[in-house]
């Protein structure tokens, strides 16, 4: 475990999926979910090289087919870490023969988490070391705790929005149609029952920024500038709310399994690098 302090934030980070598990105030207040593995395992998974589900778990490349379990699989591989500083540190996942049987692309794929007063940077980078274009998405999963009455949480727009979901007519893959889901939104109370068919991933926002609200009160603002989609889920019951900047999608379920054309995907040069940041602040 990684631990990075300034005077405002602690903040632990594993190795093992280069996943945030802590983060807390000065006054010892935790804003992430703790990980009960009864209810889900996850504090913020890293979803990487794709987001979401493949249908019947592959896709194609050309003539080959390969197989990857949803979000990829950084959230389950061991990264480097290099601490720069009390407040810094880098952590890196590279190609290996495990990745290339189910990802035929070379790359280094960074993780730099930087504290700055009372808001982290995260910033991810993903740089293709090979001789091909590669084709990949990036997703966060952010998990934080919300303790006591779920219905006295809300997540604040930066600007008020007409909000449209993306369909799934079956679980964990999209329709291709962006379904009204509530107009003129500036602050979105959360109940579970917004969440029994899974979660809501809005396309469109005006907002790069949500805040995510106890009583009223901010407890974290998540900036989401350079992403193009934002979700929240939660497991209905459960005391935590994910608020998740993604760039790509699950698969539609008319997919032809071809990742180069997937929705939602980016390509990267060889010898190119992408840079996607976010920013979460963090409110006593």
């Amino acid at each position: 475990m990684i631990e990075l302090k300034n005077e405002k934030l602690t903040v632990q980070i594993k190795e093992y999926g280069a996943e945030i598990a802590s983060v807390k105030n000065a006054a010892g207040r935790e804003y992430f979910w703790n990980g009960d593995a009864k209810i889900w395992s996850g504090q913020a998974p890293i979803l990487f090289p794709i987001c979401g589900r493949l249908l019947n778990r592959a896709y194609r490349l050309g003539d080959k087919t390969y197989t990857m379990n949803s979000h990829g699989f950084a959230r389950r591989k061991t990264f480097s870490c290099t601490k720069i500083s009390d407040m810094c540190a880098v952590f890196t996942l590279c190609d290996d023969e495990e990745t290339r049987a189910q990802y035929p692309f070379a790359f280094r794929f960074s993780v730099r988490y930087e504290l700055r007063g009372d808001t982290l940077q995260i910033t991810n980078e993903v740089e293709n070391t090979g001789d091909k274009t590669m084709y990949f998405n990036f997703g966060s999963h952010e998990a934080y705790a919300a303790d006591g009455n779920f219905e006295d949480w809300s997540v604040e727009f930066a600007k008020t929005e007409n909000l449209r979901v993306m369909e799934q007519p079956i679980l964990g893959y999209l329709s291709g149609k962006t379904l009204p889901y509530r107009d003129n939104v500036k602050e979105l109370p959360l109940s579970h029952a917004m969440f029994e068919h899974d979660s809501l991933t809005f396309a469109g926002l005006s907002s790069r920024e949500a805040t995510l609200k106890h009583c009223g009160k901010p407890v974290v603002k998540v900036n989401f500038e350079g992403f193009d989609y934002l979700l929240l889920w939660t497991k209905v019951g459960a005391p935590y709310i994910c608020i998740e900047p993604w760039n790509g999608l699950p698969d539609y379920v008319d997919t032809d399994g071809e990742l180069s054309k997937k929705r939602g995907i980016l390509s990267l040069e060889a010898g190119k690098t992408c840079s996607m940041p976010h920013t979460l602040q963090f409110f006593d």
